[in-house]
């Protein structure tokens, strides 16, 4: 199995089940400024993904991506404020 970023099957490719098509798993190992929450569900039968981000962040990192979101509620009173911010 593939752990380091060095190593990574970035051409592969699998249906995301949040966006509903296919992505890479560069896409997915990039988003934002941390992989996405949902790597090691989508991409454990193909790679080590728990390895991987074992491997390439922090204990505090991975705590953040493996966070789960916030109701949608809470989302969207958070856009809003950001947009008031920004006025």
């Amino acid at each position: 199995m593939v752990a380091h970023l060095d190593e990574m099957p970035d051409h592969r490719e699998i249906r995301c089940p949040i966006l509903g098509h296919h992505v890479s798993f560069r896409y997915c190992r990039s988003l934002d400024r941390l992989p996405c929450r949902r790597i090691i569900d989508c991409w454990s039968d193909q790679i080590d993904a728990y390895g991987f981000l074992k491997d390439n962040y922090s204990a505090e990192e991975i705590a953040e991506i493996l966070k789960p979101p916030q109701p949608k509620i809470a989302q969207i009173l958070d856009l809003i404020a950001k947009a008031k911010r920004q006025d």
